[in-house]
């Protein structure tokens, strides 16, 4: 068991100017509950797609890893495509292929990640330490004791997941797969571009850090800060852009500071 991370908590009020974060609360929080049933990747990936990964808890995992630096349906989609191109997504075998035997794989046309050889290293990776360390089944990371902090440490051994996807993975887990854990209070917002963008322009965060991004979406729903992660998520992608933001039709258009001059270099 991992202890919690101790780091100082940032309170709004002390460092965010005008902002009215209360009022972001409120906005964010009625804006989750009006697309609660848009939520959940059942709504980015295909019939097929979505069925692998949630019966399959080995896609999960290869899914959860590919979500880097492309558009989530692309990442989440990969074992999918990746079991269509070699016909098996077997651990056995998946867990002695070279690294170079899957990256040519993945870079067939239409390559099925920007990083190819790096997706590849990490699924090979991955698969070996689930035969050495689960029983070759991903579902055994999640298994009771189902803590957050635990499962959150436990996948963070992963080559390829730091604490941004793991405490993605949990929140996906819990919100599309029904896991049911008492510490949700552990399970932090992902520091994502879109988000990280967001904090920055509403003034909810004033620099460009995970501690301070982390720390803010843990004052502002400390009993799950992981919650916030798909609403800011939408609109970063859809309201929030890098250049020409729509703040007019906005959720948060309320309290929110925009200072949309910052956040349009953030691409990684």
């Amino acid at each position: 068991m991992t202890e919690k991370n101790n780091t100082q908590q940032f309170t709004l009020w002390d460092y965010t100017g005008n902002v009215q974060p209360a009022q972001i609360k409120v906005s964010i929080l009625l804006y989750s509950e009006k697309i609660r049933n848009e939520l959940g990747l059942h709504n980015l990936l295909g019939k097929d797609e979505f069925e692998l990964i949630q019966n399959d808890s080995n896609a999960f995992l290869f899914g959860l890893i590919s979500d880097q630096s492309v558009k989530a349906e692309i990442a989440w989609s990969l074992p999918f495509e990746l079991r269509k191109r070699i016909n098996h997504l077997d651990l056995e075998r998946l867990s002695i292929m070279t690294i170079d035997e899957l990256t040519e794989i993945l870079k067939l046309k239409p390559a099925l990640h920007r990083y190819p050889s790096q997706m590849a290293k990490y699924i090979v990776l991955a698969s070996q330490r689930l035969k050495k360390q689960y029983q070759g089944k991903a579902s055994k990371i999640w298994d009771a004791p189902a803590n957050a902090a635990e499962i959150i440490h436990r996948l963070e051994e992963f080559s390829g997941i730091g604490h941004k996807k793991a405490s993605l993975g949990v929140m996906l887990l819990v919100r599309d797969f029904g896991l049911i854990i008492p510490d949700t209070s552990s399970i932090d917002i992902a520091y994502d571009i879109h988000i990280r963008r967001i904090f920055l322009r509403s003034a909810l965060a004033n620099k460009d850090s995970a501690e301070e991004v982390l720390s803010a979406a843990r004052s502002l729903h400390p009993d799950y800060p992981g919650l916030l992660t798909t609403p800011f998520w939408l609109i970063g992608r859809n309201w929030c852009h890098p250049t020409n933001p729509n703040c007019n039709e906005c959720p948060i258009n309320k309290g929110c500071a925009k200072k949309i001059e910052l956040g349009k270099d953030i691409n990684a």
